[in-house]
Parts: C-alpha cells; sequence; structure tokens
C-alpha cells in the first residue's frame, strides 16, 4: 500500500460513524487541548474520547506521517544501513511508518506508548503499510534504559544498526520523565544509534529545545527548524480547509545525531 492510499484507508476507517459536524467538532477540540492547554497533557491523555482519537488517527497522524517523510529526506536519513527503528512514544506509529518506508531495507520497527488505543492503531498501520514491527506498552524511558543498558549494548555492530525515533512525544513528558530521557538519548548517539527527535515549532510547547539541542550538538549532532512548501493531499486538504486552520505546507523542529548530512538545512 503507498502512503497515498494508507491516508485514504485511514480516513475511512476512522470517519466513517462520525458526521462532518462531529468530527469537526472533535478535531478542533483535540486542537485546544494541544495549543491551549498543554500543561494537562502529561497527567491527562489529550485523546480521552472515542471523537478526539478519531480526529487524531484520521488528521493528525497523517500529517505526522507526511511531515517525518519530509524531514528525513531532507537530512538523509532515509540512507542510513540499519536493521531496527525503536519509536519511543509510538502513538498511532506513523513516524517510524514513514522512516522505514523511506529505506530500502525496510528496517523493522519496535514501538512503546502507554495508550492501549495507540498501540493498536500502531499495528494495524504497519499492517496496512506492509511493515514488520512489534508494539507495547510500556515506558519510553524505562524503554530507553534497557536499550542502552551494558548487556543490551555489547559491541558496536548492535547500536550501529539502531535507529531511535521521538516524534511528537517528548512535549508530553513530565519534567522529571524528560530529564532522564536527555543522557539516554546522548548515550544512545554515542554508541552508534541514529538518533530523531521531532517536535511542534511552535517554541512554547517545547521550552526545553535549547538545553538539548546543547547536548546534542556537543553529541555531534545537530538541531534544524523545517517549513516544507508541500500540497496535502485532496482529503486531508479538505479537512483542514472545513476545520478552519488554513494550514501552509508542514512544519516541526527537531534535533538528531548519528547519520544526517551537515550540509543540508531546512
Amino acid at each position: 500500500m503507498t502512503a497515498e492510499s494508507w491516508i485514504d484507508a485511514v480516513l475511512a476507517r476512522h470517519t466513517a460513524a462520525l458526521t462532518t459536524t462531529e468530527f469537526n467538532r472533535a478535531l478542533r477540540a483535540l486542537s485546544v487541548r494541544y495549543v491551549e492547554r498543554r500543561a494537562s497533557l502529561a497527567a491527562r491523555s489529550p485523546i480521552d474520547s472515542a471523537g478526539k482519537r478519531s480526529a487524531f488517527a484520521a488528521f493528525y497522524a497523517p500529517l505526522h506521517f507526511l511531515t517525518t517523510r519530509e524531514i528525513v529526506r531532507a537530512l538523509g536519513a532515509h540512507t542510513g544501513q540499519f536493521d531496527t527503528i525503536v519509536d519511543l512514544g509510538c502513538g498511532t506509529g506513523v513516524a517510524s511508518a514513514a522512516w522505514a518506508m523511506e529505506c530500502s531495507g525496510r528496517p523493522k520497527l519496535q514501538g512503546i506508548d502507554k495508550d492501549d488505543w495507540a498501540i493498536g492503531e500502531a499495528k494495524w498501520n504497519w499492517m496496512s503499510l506492509g511493515l514488520a514491527g512489534r508494539a507495547t506498552r510500556g515506558d519510553m524511558v524505562r524503554s530507553l534504559e534497557a536499550l542502552v543498558s551494558p548487556a543490551a549494548t555489547r559491541g558496536a555492530r548492535g547500536s550501529s544498526r539502531t535507529a531511535i525515533v521521538a516524534g511528537w512525544s517528548i512535549n508530553e513528558l513530565d519534567n522529571a520523565s524528560r530529564e532522564r530521557l536527555l543522557p539516554l538519548l546522548v548515550t544512545a548517539a554515542n554508541r552508534g544509534a541514529k538518533v530523531l527527535v521531532i517536535e511542534p515549532l511552535a517554541r512554547g510547547v517545547t521550552p526545553w529545545w535549547d538545553e538539548w539541542a546543547e547536548a546534542f550538538g556537543a553529541a555531534g549532532g545537530r538541531a534544524d527548524e523545517w517549513k516544507f512548501d508541500v500540497a496535502l493531499p485532496a482529503p486531508l486538504a479538505r479537512i483542514d480547509d472545513t476545520a478552519g486552520f488554513s494550514r501552509e505546507g508542514l512544519g516541526a523542529r527537531t534535533m538528531g545525531s548519528g547519520l544526517f548530512s551537515t550540509e543540508t538545512r531546512g
């Protein structure tokens, strides 16, 4: 299945039981949770109703897929040789899926998330896209602790064959968890793993960004802001217009280390 046909399938899967009015109401409510009530995200899931889950899966997840695809292409991250992409806070699995779809070797996916519904969606998305993966319920910080433990990283080849992505997930952690996660990601990068962190462009969402970018820079990594002048597929463009968002292209900020070109800039 191509990315475009997958988007059609996702829309059909999640909008069939809702009227246009119901879907747009849920989409706007979800947007408010993300934009105006960020402080509550660590304690309460933003997808706490069936309507919001449908809105996320049918609209935001495809947007995140398309944005990740553009980032991977711009960074040259699809040229890396690795066997596994670990998706921290995988949600519906679209960040790792987009990265894997750009790789000729089709690495296997390993997703970790706390939400059972999201895990089920990740499995469905990966299967629909023809990707092999395993999504499990767990804590992303503890999972990364296990991944970078001495027992798990014996031999340079093991680390160098692994990529790690955290797409739009770190901003939802509480401060203590985020502080534990940063040195773990840097350790993974120093041991040869390819690391990619993706977050929204809005600075208010990521007040911790400069500290993290400095840490990644010291580890030989980089941080970027991306704005892609890419037209949305027609079904997503109609939803964007009907909901009154008037989105212009795709954008995100990233930091990473391990395989990215030092020449390309967003």
